[in-house]
Parts: C-alpha cells; sequence; structure tokens
C-alpha cells in the first residue's frame, strides 16, 4: 500500500470521527423546548414540501432556511449555557451585559426564522391560496 492511500485513509478516519461531537451536540439540543419547536415546524415544512412535489430552487430555499433556522437554535442553546457557566462560576448574580449577550443570540433566531417564514408565504403561499 501506498504511504499516500495510508495517509488519506489515515485523513479520512479522522473526519469521520469529527462528526462524533458534533452528532452529540444535535442529539444535546434535541431536549431543548425552542428545537423542539423548529423541529415540528420542520416536520410540517417537510409535509407540505412533498405535497406540493417541490424542486429545484424553492426546494433549495426551504432547506436553506430550516437548516439555518435549526442551527441557529442550536447555537442559541450553547451561547445561553455559555453565559449560565459564566454567571454561576463567577457569582455574577443578574448582569445586564450577560442578559444582553442571551437576548442578542435569540434575536439572531428571530431574525432567521422571520426570514425563513417570509421564504415560506413565498414558496407555499401560490399553492395554499
Amino acid at each position: 500500500m501506498s504511504r499516500v492511500s495510508l495517509r488519506t485513509g489515515a485523513a479520512l478516519r479522522r473526519v469521520v470521527r469529527s462528526f462524533g461531537p458534533a452528532g452529540r451536540g444535535v442529539w444535546i439540543a434535541r431536549r431543548e423546548l425552542n428545537v423542539r419547536v423548529h423541529a415540528a415546524a420542520t416536520v410540517v415544512v417537510a409535509g407540505l414540501g412533498a405535497a406540493y412535489a417541490l424542486t429545484g430552487a424553492h426546494l433549495a430555499v426551504v432547506v436553506t432556511s430550516v437548516s439555518l433556522v435549526l442551527a441557529l437554535e442550536i447555537m442559541n442553546t450553547a451561547v445561553e449555557r455559555l453565559c449560565d457557566l459564566v454567571v454561576q462560576l463567577h457569582g455574577l448574580g443578574i448582569d445586564a451585559r450577560v442578559r444582553d449577550v442571551k437576548d442578542l443570540a435569540a434575536g439572531a433566531v428571530l431574525v432567521t426564522a422571520l426570514g425563513a417564514a417570509v421564504n415560506g408565504l413565498v414558496v407555499f403561499g401560490p399553492h395554499l391560496l
């Protein structure tokens, strides 16, 4: 076996192993209420997409929108947990800066969810009206 294939195989194994922590993060996030709400919305949107046989650009818009909202919701959960840890470790109590950080992260989710809703109206609106 050549050295190149050995190195390629080792690199591929490292890449595959790197998905483990990411999958664990998604698994942890599934317990969060807001992630569950967005996941339920994803099921509804997937059903609509299948019912209206979305393809091409419309399907890409829907998949991108759903992915962004779920990803940001998971990131928001991570920011909130990190903030809570910092507050606990440093005994900050109620701190306006920590509140602002949490609100900024939640605001990012809101903006993305509103954009996804607009995309949903554009894509599904003609079918529903």
